[in-house]
């Protein structure tokens, strides 16, 4: 029994931690991007922010932009896209431990636009998010 609890306070202890990955907001590594990164290739841009929190921590976020899969998003990332200027689909849907239906946004930008996006630490949503403030 003894062991038991000790085994369950040693997991519940890794719970109360923070590593680097839960701590600010940094790009999303370049092997889980799969396009849109050349600035020289679009006219817009598209910013996407994965906010920060424990919640969904094991979730990650399928990124779409017009139905092809463009990076893959953890919590605390965010991502910039280069886009075509014209009407656009953004989409997402989360996997790993949550999964939830595919969720799409109108994204449509102005040549030298550009547009900025959040998504909840739980990975449930995509909305348009206000400029960050300088």
């Amino acid at each position: 029994m003894r062991h038991i609890v000790i085994a369950g306070l040693v997991l519940l202890s890794g719970c109360a931690t923070q590593n680097e990955r839960h701590v600010g907001i940094h790009d999303v590594p370049s092997s889980t991007v799969f396009g849109l990164q050349d600035p020289n290739g679009g006219d817009a841009t598209l910013n996407i922010v994965r906010e920060q929190g424990l919640w969904g921590a094991g979730c990650s976020s399928a990124i779409y932009v017009d139905d092809k899969v463009v990076a893959d998003m953890e919590i605390g990332q965010q991502l910039v896209l280069h886009v075509p200027a014209g009407a656009r689909k953004l989409g997402m849907m989360p996997h790993g431990a949550c999964s939830a239906d595919r969720v799409d946004v109108d994204a449509s930008v102005q040549q030298g636009e550009t547009k900025n996006f959040s998504i909840p630490a739980s990975g449930s949503g995509l909305t348009a998010a206000a400029a960050p403030k300088a």
